[in-house]
């Protein structure tokens, strides 16, 4: 069965790969690069927001209790983190940056069933017993010895199916030399231990029950703790299948839950310091749970939210149990009054408008309102500026009463740091304005940087500037010498989808920031240059590339310093059968004659040969609403392939042998598998076959007309 997460409190790419461009296929989840954030989405932001994975917001509110700054380094990432820069962050990242370890995926998951506590209580029971001095010393070494059978018990309980049952262990017969008081109460402990590892759930409560009152006080106490655990792991006994999944509140006994709860409870009065305190504190919470008790339950993690260390693993580990076994929980909203959790779920509930891909909604509850918000500001006494962070959310994000929002968040974008409450309503203040089209917005973002101090948030405020900045007409600011825009995500967005070729050439030249930088812009301008027919500004533009640029195929994704390999526009491969000059002399050829057949094939044979089939990131509009989607200052539109072929094949000036290989490269266009890989729109396989047989028949004597045996 599983364990409830802390039994114990003690306890995206800018370039895919070029070696696959021509699959086309998804290689991660890009974010959608804005701020505005209600639905759930590829990753959270680095402020709290409803579309935020509820574990990031319910973390950054608990650091915020015990006033722990969110600094430090940013975890390495890699295809298991993705690639968000450093203004996106899933749940995985977050942990591995504020928590780092070898293996931050490895808490909560431990295997949890009654023998887990079994070998590593026997020393405890041999020091207690060795300690009694009540019990003679040769029932002492019986009763060490007897308790190797409920080895032998768990063993047989916890090894299903019939043939486990043939190679279960003989169990030892209890001793017969017990006869002093205190010894028969040592054997009675292990009787009912041996009860409790064989699920006799009575037989264990009865052992245990007569134990409370021993005089020896390690027996008292475990035998009460004990108790509590019995009733506890009968009430769940039917509740989890064979492998270990929860299947419903309907399958827990009840009565024994409620009785483990009183049980528990008796445990940490009589012993508020005991051995076993902090495991029953964590087992009060299964208790809860298996109950179906979600006030009590919320409580307590309320009560866990400030009491657990904000810094150490076990701060995580909790976040990650609420979300597991609180915060989807029916009819939670109704129960909970605590401010963190509370919180929490009321930025979940203003989610809404999420449909699946059949068109229904991903969620059937209902949208927080204003009223319900208004009725629980009782329940943050003491918290007036998450209430009224919480109050803003609304207001943006369902009532789209931007207004609204600036009252309730008042300008305080001057400060020299920010905990994270205090950044988000910030951040949400520019949001307002940005919606509300305010001539000042870009000047907030810039005062909010002074103190956008904390992981994530210097991103985010330069991702608020520059999507101001954009939709205002500065994108050159972005790439002044002076810009407060460092971040190399955000800048990398608007190179590649908004930047015109005077800022791509400037920021080349220039250099301003890094190589990876240099040459990321330089690709861009090129591959501009290229598909947009500017061949006169690519010979010129090329001399931009480095002698030791890279030409290695290989990943150029967001936030990352990978080499870009800008060099194949000067080193690459210029033909592979039909013959063909440089790509700078093709280009300058199309400049003096953009209708050379020759030249034109010849372009088109190095896009191929190069890797840019299905290479669409550079010609793709973002989405509405969002960074480079507001300006596009590259003119012209992308050529394709495909169109280059069939100009050639209906132009009557072609020379033969040219009119010949751009038959056959349209034909090819659908090898293997009948998809098109060179862009453009789809040709009927009936067409393809008119276009074979005129390759056949009108130039039978071509090395292409040679070469080609079917048509996909």
């Amino acid at each position: 069965m599983k364990r409830l997460g802390l039994a114990t409190v003690s306890a995206v790419a800018l370039f895919a790969p070029f070696s696959a461009l021509q699959a086309s296929a998804d290689y991660g989840c890009d974010p959608s690069w804005t701020l505005n954030s209600r639905n759930l989405d590829c990753a959270s932001r680095g402020a709290l927001a409803p579309g935020n994975d509820t574990r990031v917001n319910l973390l950054f509110l608990m650091r915020d209790k015990a006033g722990l700054a969110s600094t430090g380094s940013y975890a390495k990432q890699d295809w298991d983190t993705l690639p968000y820069g450093r203004t996106f962050l899933d749940w995985k990242f977050m942990r591995a940056t504020l928590y780092p370890k070898p293996d931050s995926e490895a808490a909560g998951s431990e295997y949890y069933g009654r023998c887990a506590s079994l070998t590593t209580a026997g020393p405890a029971f041999t020091t207690a017993l060795t300690a009694s001095i009540s019990v003679p010393a040769n029932e002492r070494a019986l009763l060490v010895k007897a308790r190797e059978r409920l080895v032998a018990t768990c063993t047989a309980g916890e090894t299903p199916g019939d043939a486990a049952d043939e190679a279960k262990p003989a169990l030892l017969a209890w001793p017969d030399g017990i006869t002093s008081a205190a010894g028969k109460e040592w054997l009675t402990y292990l009787k009912g231990g041996d009860a409790f590892y064989a699920m006799r759930w009575d037989e264990a409560r009865s052992s245990f029950a007569a134990l409370g009152s021993s005089r020896d006080p390690w027996l008292a106490e475990t035998a009460t703790y004990m108790l509590a655990r019995v009733d506890l792991n009968a009430a769940q006994a039917s509740s989890f299948n064979q492998w270990g999944d929860f299947e419903g509140p309907e399958k827990v006994d009840h009565t024994a839950a409620t009785r483990a709860s009183t049980g528990l409870a008796n445990y940490l009065k009589a012993f508020p310091q005991g051995r076993y305190a902090a495991s029953a504190q964590g087992l009060v919470r299964r208790a809860l749970w298996l109950s179906g008790d979600l006030t009590g339950l919320s409580r307590e993690y309320e009560r866990l939210l400030g009491a657990v260390a904000a810094g150490k693993e076990l701060a995580p580990d909790l976040v990650e149990e609420i979300d597991n076994k609180l915060l989807f929980a029916d009819g939670l909203s109704s129960k909970a009054d605590g401010p963190l959790v509370l919180a929490t779920l009321d930025l979940m509930a203003m989610r809404g408008g999420v449909l699946d891909e059949d068109g229904k909604p991903v969620s059937d509850r209902p949208v927080l309102t204003a009223d319900q918000l208004a009725a629980q500001e009782k329940f943050f006494a003491g918290r007036p500026e998450l209430f009224s962070f919480l109050q803003a959310n609304h207001a943006f994000y369902v009532a789209q009463d931007y207004k609204r929002v600036l009252a309730l968040l008042p300008d305080d974008a001057r400060k020299p740091s920010y905990d994270n409450l205090a950044f988000s309503r910030q951040v949400l203040r520019g949001q307002a304005l940005g919606a509300l089209g305010d001539r000042n917005e870009a000047g907030f973002w810039r005062e909010l940087l002074g103190g956008a101090s904390g992981l994530w948030q210097r991103p985010t405020a330069e991702l608020g500037l520059a999507l101001s900045l954009e939709k205002g007409g500065k994108i050159a600011d972005v790439f002044a010498a002076n810009s407060p825009i460092t971040d190399q995500t955000v800048r990398e967005v608007l190179l590649r989808h908004s930047a015109g070729p005077v800022i791509l050439r400037a920021n080349a030249t220039n250099a301003v920031r890094s190589q990876h930088e240099r040459d990321a812009t330089t690709f861009t301008l090129l591959y501009k240059d290229l598909t947009r027919g500017r061949y006169a500004e690519f010979v010129t533009d090329a001399k931009l590339v480095s002698p030791k640029a890279s030409t290695e195929f290989g990943f150029w994704n967001f936030g990352r310093e990978e080499k870009v390999p800008v060099g194949i526009f000067t080193k690459g491969r210029w033909a592979d059968g039909y013959a063909c000059p440089t790509i700078t002399m093709t280009a300058a050829t199309l400049a003096k004659a953009p209708m050379d057949a020759k030249a034109r094939l010849c372009l088109g044979d190095f896009l191929r040969i190069n890797g840019f089939d299905g290479f669409s990131v550079l010609d793709t509009t973002p989405e509405k609403g969002t960074l480079g989607s507001h300006a596009n200052l590259f003119p012209g539109k992308p050529m394709v392939r495909a169109e280059i072929y069939k100009a050639i094949m209906a132009d009557p000036k072609a020379a033969a042998n040219d009119k010949a290989y751009a038959t056959y490269r349209a034909i090819r266009c659908y090898a293997p598998a009948g998809n098109n890989g060179c862009g453009g729109d789809e040709v009927e396989i009936s067409q393809r076959k008119v276009w074979f047989n005129q390759l056949k028949k009108a130039y039978p004597t071509s090395p292409w007309a040679k070469k080609l045996s079917v048509y996909w």
